[in-house]
């Protein structure tokens, strides 16, 4: 049985980004955010920050699986890296617009960055595909 191999640099930035994602994920369960949460969520009623911080988990381990799959079977791990800040952007804009915090804006913006990293590097060719596309 052969070791499993990561699928190069696009997989070191899933592992990467998995592994931390897996730490934002799991930093919300062990530490208290609720009063942030309220803050900036209290728009949606009773929080379920539970099921926000499981997103971030899911889509670290869903990112960590991936990084060892050959292109374009790891495009489900760039998905999840993209999905979970990305609704965490939404959340946070739409927080702005509803209680005018400029905080909220500003939280959304990092997120959008978290968000935009995946999308880039998924795009990006390695050595191994660059023969394998056909260039117009």
């Amino acid at each position: 049985m052969s070791r499993p191999r990561i699928n190069g640099r696009r997989g070191a930035f899933q592992l990467l980004f998995g592994g931390i994602f897996v730490v934002v994920g799991l930093n919300f369960f062990a530490t208290e955010h609720q009063a942030a949460a309220e803050k900036y969520f209290g728009w949606l009623g009773p929080v379920p920050l539970g099921w926000f911080a499981a997103l971030w988990v899911v889509a670290g381990v869903v990112a960590i699986a991936c990084a060892f799959l050959a292109r374009p079977k790891d495009a489900a791990g760039f998905v999840a890296l993209v999905f979970a800040p990305g609704i965490w952007l939404g959340l946070f804009v739409t927080s702005a617009i509803v209680t005018g915090s400029q905080a909220a804006l500003v939280q959304g913006i990092i997120y959008g960055g978290f968000a935009a990293a995946p999308l880039i590097v998924s795009g990006m060719q390695g050595a191994d595909d660059r023969d394998q596309r056909e260039v117009r």
